[in-house]
């Protein structure tokens, strides 16, 4: 109990719908005066992101609640999620409800799940560029920000602009084989990308991927060797995408455009250090939506010109 009446604790279940109400309302706080659409009420996508976060790592999802009805009861007002992958700490999300933000709650919450004093982790996280808040807080615990990310959404209109996969490179649908050969997959091969181009192994986040309904793809050269690998969704999403070598990068962006193509619109959120990737999409057709958002670490340890993450709330 602070002396604000603010209790810290850490999450349950019962929280989540709570703080997705905390996300949009904060997002369009400061979003919708500066011209931006305002964010729907309904978004499934991130109801799935808290419960897996939540999920893999409860100790490091925490609510800061207030007793503000008559009823007596506390509600949260903020909250913050981190998830740990080996020896990287992601801040997956910190928010605070408007009315409540100038009082230290964010700051509470983030000292309540980094890692602790002596702990050698490197510390990431994906902001806003419409934050200045928020990024130097980050940048005074360690995490400044390093790398833009843009969003670049729409169908191609320009197809003939989209890099084709090269000759002698195949693409085999995740699905299409064997639970058992999935298994071995990750563990011999896709474990071993993952290391390579982002820095550590994260099984449960693939898990997740197949829960949410992403499409995934083994990109494989002549001898069967993994080049790298991409999903997409049918509701528009793409990512992740790690590849051995960077040129690759843009033909499985374009390869999954058309293999999956969405109800609507497709979107990727591209790294500033995929610049081809970028500029592939633009002469496409796609447009880049709303503001760049800014990718945060303490030291480096992905190779971002070889991978692109999940979305912005998980590497």
């Amino acid at each position: 109990m602070t002396d604000e009446g603010i209790r810290y604790r850490p999450a349950t279940e019962a929280d989540l719908p709570a703080c997705e109400v905390i996300w949009r309302e904060g997002l369009n706080d400061y979003l919708v005066p500066l011209g931006q659409y305002e964010v729907p009420e309904d978004n499934p996508s991130l109801r799935l992101l808290h419960a897996h976060t939540l999920a893999t790592d409860p100790d490091r999802f925490w609510v800061a609640t207030r007793s503000d009805g008559p009823d007596g009861a506390d509600r949260p007002i903020a909250f913050g999620s981190a998830v740990r992958r080996a020896s990287v700490w992601f801040l997956s999300m910190l928010f605070v409800r408007p009315g409540e933000q100038t009082g230290g709650v964010g700051r509470a919450i983030l000292r309540r799940i980094l890692p602790a004093d002596g702990d050698d982790a490197t510390l990431a996280t994906v902001t806003d560029t419409a934050q200045p808040i928020s990024n130097g807080l980050y940048a005074s615990v360690g995490i400044p920000p390093r790398m833009p990310m843009f969003n670049l959404v729409g169908r191609p209109s320009r197809p003939d602009e989209l890099r084709p996969l090269p000759a002698g490179v195949h693409a085999v649908r995740f699905d299409a084989t064997t639970p058992a050969e999935r298994d071995r997959l990750h563990d011999a091969e896709i474990g071993g990308l993952d290391r390579m181009t982002l820095g550590f192994v994260h099984r449960e986040d693939h898990d997740f991927l197949r829960r949410q309904g992403r499409i995934g793809y083994a990109y494989r050269d002549g001898r069967g060797d993994l080049l790298g690998y991409g999903y997409a969704a049918e509701i528009g999403r793409i990512g992740p995408i790690a590849v051995r070598d960077p040129a690759l990068h843009a033909p499985i962006v374009a390869h999954l455009l058309d293999a999956v193509v969405p109800r609507g619109a497709s979107a990727v959120w591209v790294p500033g250090a995929a610049g081809p990737t970028t500029e592939m999409l633009v002469r496409a057709g796609l447009r880049m939506e709303g503001f760049p958002v800014l990718v945060c670490w303490s030291r480096p340890f992905a190779d971002f010109a070889r991978y692109l993450p999940i979305s912005p709330g998980l590497l």
